[in-house]
């Protein structure tokens, strides 16, 4: 086992790794590669999630008046847009006040940016907090993070963890919450990080007695399974072993504890407490006391895998056995091979809560959705692990149900606020279908371009609009409107190119216009909004394919958007005490309501823009 100090030569060696990996680190200290190399060990273990060297600009803030806060990142593994506050300390050694200090400056960091505090810290990180909480909604969390390489010595988390809940003062702790890791914490993020694959193409296991095994047909069998042979197994493959699964480890404190518990303290009864695991593959032999495994994954059980890797009470010596469910994958083609892998994740998963992306991971309608965005020039992602080629590695050209569902929600239905506060919305039949299992050539090539209108706003608008009204009187009030007016402006450029088609008319705006006035839309606006007619682009196709141009089209849209919703906001202040931009416009009500009272302006406007791309 490593020592305190191993880990922190390991750590560094680490370091000079990325320097060498990432000109762009090349010349940075070791304190601030430490901030990359934790961040990309913890939150890129994907192989499909893309880190380009510009991320690393991006997300690491560390510098003169950062606020004592090194990392500000949106967790790219979340599909609520959660946000990561995070203090990386590069240190050989670290004390409990030190630690409690670094908790207690990012807490009041947060407080002072919610407040509009915003003097306290330089340009970057108050446009950096401003993005990221623009996307925060009621399905999102705010996670804390300390990172130190420093050994844990006789520091308690449950006492860090007290200190941070007594920074919070407003009975809101269940939206926070602190993930403290010393240095073996982050030798471990790192080597799993290193070991991820996207399948297990052989393996074997042992059982406890030769041919002891109960068949259920051909197609299936139970076993009792050697613990260290599933240890072994994961020291091998690591979360490829899960590829399947609908999820990977998720720590769960006690579960966790109580699996380790019952491994150190009584083992022979593990068999009878735990519900074991089951593996689906391809082709299982049971010869003897072997199984052999053809293209096989764990799909259930990953809990109980994860605790068996990582306990030191169980060895060659020190085993014992645990239920096995061995099934062999059925269906006459792709389509019916997911659903039965789908069906039987989903039946033998109950200990912790299922995402919903996880349940639709493998389903048919998202097969064949992947092949149609292929189609498109889009590499969708349909499951964790599948690695992005080089030809799609720039981020508007590469996606996933998570991100797709949610750009839909604000371009086609025109939900620019839910699909920020509750994503999970796009979860519902009236979304999900129209969406995922429609026209599918349709919407991949709607996608294609909501896609890179996202990334325009994101990567390119924001730096424009930041360096044109930063020394303005209001620059403030208008910086802060715009960098939560992301999904209003991909809203209003759908909004505006399907109103010029004539695909939303005058008549339905009236029903539109409605829904600024209840915070419910009125039913007849879905109806209009999911009727796409004869709609296969947004932006006219020689236009998009000419950066420049789609780039200054886009441009006028989002300002026609931003100057009539700042108009809407500053009168909505003046008679509701405490309003900020980001709740604002995180009510579809709000969005219409700007249409509704800037209409003739907007109006105006859009047929000035879409007459001049003719």
């Amino acid at each position: 086992m490593l020592t305190d100090q191993s880990d922190y030569e390991f750590i560094k060696d680490k370091i000079h790794v990325m320097k060498e990996s990432y000109p762009s680190l090349k010349n940075k200290t070791d304190d601030y590669v430490f901030s990359a190399l934790t961040a990309k060990a913890q939150f890129y273990k994907n192989p499909a999630l893309v880190l380009n060297e510009s991320d690393f600009d991006n997300f690491i803030v560390d510098g003169q008046y950062d606020g004592g806060v090194d990392i500000l990142l949106s967790d790219p593994n979340s599909e609520s847009s959660n946000m990561i506050i995070a203090q990386s300390k590069f240190w050989q050694h670290i004390s409990f006040d030190e630690a409690v200090s670094a908790i207690t400056k990012m807490v009041l960091f947060y407080k002072d940016m919610i407040r509009g505090n915003y003097e306290q810290v330089n340009e970057k990180v108050q446009g950096r907090f401003l993005s990221l909480y623009s996307e925060i909604g009621e399905e999102s969390k705010i996670t804390f993070v300390l990172y130190t390489s420093a050994p844990k010595g006789g520091i308690r988390k449950d006492r860090l963890e007290r200190k941070f809940k007594d920074l919070f003062n407003d009975g809101q702790q269940s939206e926070f919450e602190l993930l403290v890791l010393f240095g073996p914490d982050i030798v471990s993020e790192i080597k799993e990080s290193e070991c991820r694959r996207p399948t297990v193409e052989s393996g074997k296991i042992r059982i406890d007695k030769r041919d002891n095994y109960l068949e259920y047909g051909e197609n299936a069998a139970i076993v009792n399974v050697s613990a260290f042979s599933i240890k072994m197994l994961y020291a091998q493959y690591n979360t490829n072993l899960l590829s399947r699964n609908l999820r990977y480890h998720v720590s769960g404190r006690d579960i966790d504890k109580g699996i380790n518990e019952t491994i150190r303290e009584n083992p022979e009864s593990f068999w009878l407490k735990n519900n074991g695991i089951t593996i689906i593959c391809d082709e299982f032999d049971i010869d003897g006391k072997e199984v052999k495994l053809k293209n096989f994954s764990i799909v259930n059980g990953g809990q109980t895998t994860y605790m068996l890797h990582k306990s030191k009470f169980i060895s060659e010596t020190q085993d014992f056995y645990l239920p096995c469910k061995i099934i062999k994958t059925e269906g006459e083609n792709e389509d019916e091979k997911n659903l039965f892998s789908l069906e039987i994740a989903k039946a033998t998963n109950s200990q912790k809560a299922i995402r919903p992306v996880d349940l639709k991971a493998n389903s048919p309608e998202q097969v064949r959705f992947s092949q149609t965005m292929r189609e498109a020039g889009i590499f969708y992602q349909t499951k964790r692990g599948e690695v992005v080629p080089k030809e799609f590695k720039p981020a508007y050209l590469n996606s996933d149900l998570s991100e797709i569902g949610k750009l839909c929600l604000s371009g086609i239905f025109q939900m620019p606020g839910t699909s920020r506060n509750k994503p999970s919305s796009l979860y519902s039949p009236d979304y999900y279908d129209v969406i995922f299992d429609g026209n599918q050539k349709q919407i991949a090539k709607i996608s294609r371009e909501l896609l890179y209108i996202d990334y325009y706003f994101r990567n390119v608008f924001l730096k424009r609009f930041d360096s044109e009204n930063r020394n303005q009187p209001d620059a403030t009030d208008r910086i802060t409107f715009a960098h939560n007016a992301r999904t209003i402006c991909l809203a209003y450029v759908v909004f505006a190119s399907r109103y010029y088609q004539n695909n939303i008319t005058d008549d339905a705006l009236q029903y539109i216009f409605n829904s600024s006035r209840t915070e419910k839309a009125d039913s007849h606006v879905y109806e209009y909004m999911r009727n796409l007619s004869d709609i296969n682009c947004i932006i006219p196709q020689h236009v998009f394919a000419d950066k420049d141009c789609c780039d200054e089209v886009l441009y006028q849209l989002f300002m026609q958007i931003i100057n009539a919703g700042s108009m809407c906001y500053s009168m909505a202040v003046r008679y509701e005490e405490g309003l900020n931009a980001s709740n604002y416009l995180k009510k579809d009500k709000n969005y219409y309501s700007i249409l509704q009272f800037q209409w003739q302006s907007l109006k105006a406007s859009i047929k000035d823009t879409f007459d001049l791309l003719k």
